[in-house]
């Protein structure tokens, strides 16, 4: 009895199983759309489960069914709908969340081409940090409010604490300036250096727009580490913490600065990095395992402050030659971009007149410090996001996210922990309590992937990864299938697809006109 009643289930399963033939799901949002037959990472850290049909209407998620034989067996059904993604042996997970970017470098090309790399890279939602009212990211905050479609993630729209108007010097003017801000639609603040990073001023830009409801992040340049280090400036009550600067200055008892040399220049970008590189040299490590962590923990815990490291902008710091030379660059950067990053005194981050060997080693011992201890402040409970700065120094939008969930998992995260870094906590720390996670009743921002993230993140990598067999084939793969974003269904291959072909015409009208 017992040996018909498995193969009962079985077959259930199997019929109940079997795919439609369906039309192709790109388009949408969906009145009704079941991804069906997926295992399941839904962003919290859990781990994977299923198979599971996650059905979703419009632009949320309304159900999610376990239909494991022994699910169908106990009465279990499966989801249908018009339109379907066939998922049996695929993987869906939250749309990746990408908390420091930016748009502004698209100024001789498009910024659909900086839209079509995340997409094709599964990113769903960008916190973009605009320059100004100029900036191509407040229009298309805009249009996407206005529910016009735009072939893009989400953008969470924050500005620049800078610019002429005095108000960005006073506590009165900054509470007005945030109350401006926020009715034009500006989502938060990003404070670099001062006046923002006055004391008075940033606590009354913190308090202003915690009533309001935004978010403040926070990069603690030189000209601001003093007089606000990050434990100062978390403790004033910011959402975000950018980069690595400041954490390594609170931990200083012999002196409150860094020991630069008399004819430092913070504006010579050269001598700026090449300091930056080795103040962790300076950290009192057991001041900075000690009370710093401590207290940087219990912020968290506590409060609004999430730390955004952006390991991957700094890489290139590590290995110049590396950077320089990664497989993608050639067919998906483009001309302007290489252009760009060439060594100028007029482009930030273009800095590399002269990166010697030790450059690279002191900035390998910072990584060397710096990436363990953020592991200690997750293991502490402290949240972390993922950010990527992308956009500088051969650091390419969309490739750049993917290499910060590697360097997460080499700081010592586990594979379901980067993931979660990359969703649950990037929606907190932008401000997004309906995203971030796969349950009912949130946003359907889903990522569907022909092979498993977690065994390898270069999966997520438009270009796929390359496999050889032991008689020496070579394959590639794509592992990323369909990014989703609030419903719509995007082909990511297709989507890198045409940002080649961007590439492509911008070389050709460049040929075209050097031969003029």
């Amino acid at each position: 009895m017992r040996a018909i009643l498995s193969l009962c289930m079985v077959a259930s399963y199997l019929a109940s199983a079997l795919p439609a033939q369906q039309a192709d799901p790109v388009g949408g949002p969906y009145d009704r759309l079941v991804i069906r037959g997926a295992t399941l990472i839904d962003g919290t850290g859990s781990p994977p489960v299923g198979p599971v049909d996650l059905v979703v209407e419009r632009n949320v998620i309304t159900e999610i069914r376990r239909v494991t034989p022994l699910d169908l067996a106990g009465g279990a059904r499966r989801a249908t709908a018009p339109q379907m993604i066939e998922a049996e042996g695929m993987y869906v997970m939250p749309g990746l969340i990408d908390a420091h970017t930016h748009l502004g470098r698209a100024t001789d090309f498009s910024p659909d081409y900086i839209l079509k790399l995340w997409l094709a890279h599964g990113v769903t939602t960008v916190r973009v940090f605009a320059g100004g009212e100029d900036d191509p990211a407040v229009e298309i905050a805009r249009d996407q409010r206005a529910g016009r479609p735009v072939e893009g993630p989400r953008i969470v729209l924050y500005r620049f604490w800078r610019g002429n108007d005095p108000r960005l010097w006073t506590p009165e003017g900054a509470r007005a300036v945030v109350r401006e801000w926020k009715e034009r639609g500006v989502d938060g603040i990003k404070v670099s250096g001062k006046p923002g990073l006055f004391p008075d001023v940033l606590k009354a830009i913190a308090d202003e727009a915690a009533k309001l409801g935004m978010g403040v992040a926070v990069h603690i340049g030189q000209d601001g580490v003093v007089p606000m280090n990050a434990v100062e400036v978390a403790a004033a009550g910011v959402t975000t913490i950018e980069h690595h600067y400041g954490y390594a200055e609170a931990t200083f008892t012999d002196r409150t600065v860094q020991a630069l040399a008399a004819d430092y220049n913070y504006g010579d970008e050269l001598q700026r990095f090449r300091a930056t590189g080795r103040v962790w040299d300076e950290a009192n490590m057991t001041r900075l395992y000690g009370g710093v962590l401590d207290t940087l923990v219990a912020l968290s815990r506590n409060g609004r402050f999430t730390m955004v490291p952006t390991f991957s902008v700094y890489e290139d710091q590590t290995d110049l030659s590396r950077a320089k030379t990664l497989p993608w660059l050639e067919r998906y950067a483009m001309p302007s971009l290489l252009a760009q990053w060439r060594p100028s005194a007029e482009v930030h981050g273009s800095f590399y007149f002269e990166w010697t060997s030790a450059d690279e080693a002191a900035w390998g011992r910072l990584f060397i410090r710096w990436l363990p201890w953020v592991n200690a402040f997750k293991n502490r409970g402290g949240h972390v996001a993922v950010g990527s700065d992308a956009g500088t120094s051969y650091h390419l939008y969309g490739f750049g996210t993917i290499r910060e969930l590697e360097l997460l998992q080499r700081a010592g995260f586990h594979p379901l922990e980067v993931v979660r870094s990359a969703t649950q906590e990037g929606a907190r720390a932008v401000g997004l309590p309906d995203a971030g996670v796969i349950r009912p009743g949130y946003r359907a921002d889903l990522l569907v992937l022909d092979m498993n993230p977690l065994e390898d993140f270069k999966v997520l990598y438009g270009t796929g990864v390359e496999r050889v067999t032991p008689d020496g084939r070579v394959t590639r793969r794509n592992g990323l299938k369909y990014t989703i974003v609030g419903g719509r269904v995007f082909d990511a291959r297709a989507v890198l697809g045409e940002v080649e072909r961007m590439v492509e015409r911008a070389k050709v009208a460049g040929r075209a006109g050097s031969t003029r």
